[in-house]
């Protein structure tokens, strides 16, 4: 847990006092009990079209998704999720402690934002191992949320992790993320030369 990224959430500079302090403590316990963290992700090459590019036969459509990736000739896709234990924490609190609401919403976002580190450092991993760019979502300027429907089809997000879309394309459970990630394969130099081989992770 990053106590600095939660506190940002909760737009509190500076330390926090001793009752924000024990009230982040505790809502990380009850959180680390509920949740059951899950990710999916595919590698997949990419075929640049004139209005979009294009992994595996899918179209995205638009210039950003097409400058984010620009240098990168092959695409990771992941989804991430903490189920539905986080979403009823916060549900259970906002009526009767609405500030322990924001606390644990903060504390969520904080053990999101960790799940997708620890899935991007899986796809470095490899193998193959890979370098990648910075990842970004679906809702971010100039890449719509009308793209949600078609990870959710190429990764079967919903029969693997359990995550839906409402018809809004907005995910249940709603500490969930959706991301592409431009990656290049890494090669060693060894005696005999260059090496490294190509695939789809899963």
């Amino acid at each position: 847990m990053n106590e600095r990224n939660i506190l940002r959430y909760l737009h509190i500079s500076g330390e926090p006092d001793d009752q924000t302090r024990e009230l982040i403590e505790e809502c990380i316990r009850e959180a680390k009990m509920q949740i059951e963290p899950k990710r999916v992700y595919r590698v997949y090459d990419i075929t640049r079209e004139e209005n979009g590019i294009s992994l595996d036969g899918t179209l995205f459509e638009g210039e950003q998704i097409r400058h984010r990736l620009m240098g990168f000739d092959q695409c990771a896709v992941f989804a991430v999720t903490l189920g539905i234990g986080g979403d009823l924490l916060v549900r259970r609190y906002s009526s009767v402690q609405p500030s322990k609401a924001a606390v644990m919403h903060a504390v969520l976002a904080d053990m999101t934002e960790s799940v997708c580190d620890l899935t991007e450092a899986q796809i470095r991993k490899g193998p193959p191992a890979y370098e990648t760019g910075v990842r970004f979502s679906p809702g971010y300027p100039g890449l719509p949320l009308d793209y949600q429907p078609l990870i959710f089809n190429m990764l079967e997000i919903t029969k693997r992790i359990g995550i839906t879309l409402t018809e809004s394309n907005f995910m249940i459970p709603h500490k969930s993320v959706t991301a592409f990630m431009g990656v290049k394969e890494k090669h060693y130099e060894q005696f005999s030369g260059v090496v490294g081989k190509k695939n789809f992770v899963f």
